[in-house]
């Protein structure tokens, strides 16, 4: 049947009836039967004698409007206007798309992007990892929104995974080589945000959701974000004899200097760091004078000391777990204070460092001190440190136990 354009167009082209053609259309898309009936709750006034004229019955009335599929196919049929809705619906309103058919095919290119990406990290099970946690988060699809979006982007961080480790490269740099753009990987963008996870899971980095703990994720495979910042201070602590910083690092020990290793040092030019060299315990302190109250009065004799100079910086990160890597075993002092107890239970959780001094008798053997602040922090490793320092309400710093810590770490004659 020849379709009867400007008749059609008068019989279900009026505004009134937009609602009607609208609903029709999204069967057609969702690929439903054109059968049953389409109804209107609370229609207007124009919108109910609108269908009443269509059927060419007298008024109605209520509260809502109903109108029978089958009959306004056969209704169009009969008048000699189309082949049916279908036809009526597609000329009105233009091609339908088969909305489920189309969501088949999206999703059928999702699944085979994700199936292409995981064949090429097969070999390495923490990228593999990497990419089970994209697809199962929806984190990909959260960036792009469509398959082929999404392919460029998986495609750029994939060619950049696989440069990792590097050798102590910038991120700037990285990201310019591999995406054509220095800031690529910078907080918030898209790239940034698939690579850091993959350079966590690379690196055994259990979080990135901080600006801290991204930069551990990228230094732990060699990626250097700020690589001459937050040195980490040490003394005594030998490396080797054959890397640029384990002979910087057996200099200063042999000297009974501290030293501070950079970010830079450790992922250009890693030091091996064996207990035959360093010794089966290295030990750990918040401030800076520990370290020079050592090197004063123990110079060469001191046992390796590493000083965190607070929370744990990237390079004093990046130093325990190489330490804690080759089997040496770590154990911390800081402030009997609710920051210090906030930066032991770090270093005790993540390091797997002992508490050196650290109990609540040692807590309770110190007099004097200064007025505990702030909010408490629960110790632990130790459940009576936390309730002995809120009744007594004082706190005490490192300087005040100098002479207790200096004896531990003096080394035997």
């Amino acid at each position: 049947m020849t379709l009867d354009a400007d008749r059609l167009r008068d019989t279900l082209g009026a505004p009134e009836l937009a609602w009607l053609v609208e609903r029709l259309r999204q069967r057609l898309e969702r690929g439903e039967s054109l059968t049953g009936a389409v109804t209107l709750s609370d229609p207007t006034g124009p919108e109910r004698a609108a269908v009443d004229r269509l059927f060419g019955r007298r008024a109605t009335r209520g509260v809502t409007l109903t109108v029978q599929v089958a009959q306004l196919d056969a209704l169009l049929r009969r008048a000699e206007l189309c082949d049916g809705i279908a036809q009526a619906i597609e000329w009105l309103t233009g091609p339908t798309v088969d909305v489920r058919a189309l969501g088949a095919e999206t999703e059928h290119r999702w699944t085979a992007l994700y199936a292409a990406a995981a064949a090429r990290v097969a070999g390495r099970p923490a990228l593999a990892r990497w990419m089970a946690d994209l697809q199962s988060t929806g984190l990909l699809r959260r960036l792009c929104g469509r398959p082929d979006e999404a392919q460029d982007l998986l495609q750029t961080a994939l060619n950049l995974v696989e440069r990792l480790p590097a050798a102590g490269m910038p991120l700037a740099e990285l990201a310019a080589q591999t995406a054509g753009d220095s800031h690529a990987l910078d907080l918030g963008r898209p790239l940034g945000t698939l690579a850091v996870r993959a350079a966590a899971a690379l690196g055994g980095v259990v979080d990135w959701g901080d600006a801290a703990a991204r930069r551990d994720a990228w230094a732990s495979v060699g990626v250097l974000c700020d690589e001459l910042c937050g040195a980490v201070l040490v003394l005594n602590l030998r490396g080797d004899g054959e890397s640029l910083t384990g002979r910087a690092l057996r200099l200063h020990a042999e000297a009974g200097e501290p030293y501070r290793v950079s970010t830079r040092q450790l992922a250009r030019h890693p030091p091996r760091l064996e207990t035959g060299d360093v010794g089966p315990t290295v030990y750990v302190c918040e401030n800076p004078n520990v370290v020079a109250a050592a090197a004063g009065r123990l110079g060469a004799a001191s046992a390796p000391l590493i000083c965190l100079e607070g929370q744990p910086k990237t390079a004093a990160r990046l130093l325990l777990h190489r330490l804690t890597e080759a089997g040496v075993r770590l154990v911390y002092h800081g402030d009997f204070d609710w920051p210090g107890l906030r930066i032991a239970n770090l270093v005790l959780l993540r390091h797997g460092a002992a508490a050196w001094r650290m109990s609540a008798d040692d807590y309770l053997r110190t007099r004097g001190g200064a007025r505990l602040a702030g909010a408490p922090v629960e110790a632990r490793w130790d459940t009576q440190l936390t309730s002995a320092m809120r009744a007594a309400g004082r706190a005490v710093h490192e300087e005040q136990v100098l002479d207790e810590l200096l004896n531990d770490l003096a080394l035997p004659p």
